[in-house]
């Protein structure tokens, strides 16, 4: 089976309360009250980062939804949150999210994108990341970023697509010593 990417023109997501079906997904846009969706795939995305051939997988697993959930909505104190979550219909369980921010310095970020392992290679992180863009841009970012594990070569390969490149690196020592 191959996959396609999805037509650029799509239309703006509607809110959540109505979803809009996009080829055979669902995507519901959605602010700070939908973390609650959020957090098992987020689970899963940690799981993701913690079996990576890195040095900081112990400390991803010791990350909690809680404080990135904190995290993010103290970054957006002054700005703008927006989260995407897309099923397989209306009714169905979420696979996959997208999380951007704009900050009251309007400094735009993808700050977290999930896609379930089982639908991944089907343009749903594209989509995303698509929509994400466009409405950096509409909530007025002057810059647009993304944070990647350097070990996540499939998510960094995605990012690259869409126009981002390397801009400085930061060197990190794990807690663990290793």
């Amino acid at each position: 089976m191959t996959s396609q990417m999805p037509n650029p023109s799509y239309p703006e997501p509607v809110p959540s309360s109505e979803p809009r079906v996009a080829s055979e997904f669902v995507y519901r846009l959605g602010d700070e009250t939908n973390f609650a969706a959020v957090q098992p795939l987020w689970e899963k995305l940690r799981n993701f980062h913690a079996s990576l051939p890195w040095c900081f997988a112990a400390e991803v697993r010791r990350s909690s939804f809680e404080s990135r959930k904190q995290e993010l909505l103290a970054k957006s104190v002054g700005g703008k949150l927006r989260i995407e979550l897309v099923s397989t219909s209306p009714e169905a369980a979420d696979i996959a999210y997208c999380i951007s921010s704009v900050s009251a310095a309007r400094a735009g970020e993808v700050d977290s994108l999930f896609i379930d392992e089982r639908f991944r290679g089907r343009g749903i992180g594209g989509e995303l990341l698509r929509r994400a863009l466009a409405w950096l841009d509409s909530a007025g970012a002057i810059s647009k970023s993304v944070s990647v594990a350097h070990a996540n070569k499939e998510a960094i390969a995605l990012y690259e697509h869409f126009g981002f490149r390397p801009r400085s690196m930061i060197l990190q020592q794990p807690l663990d010593g290793t």
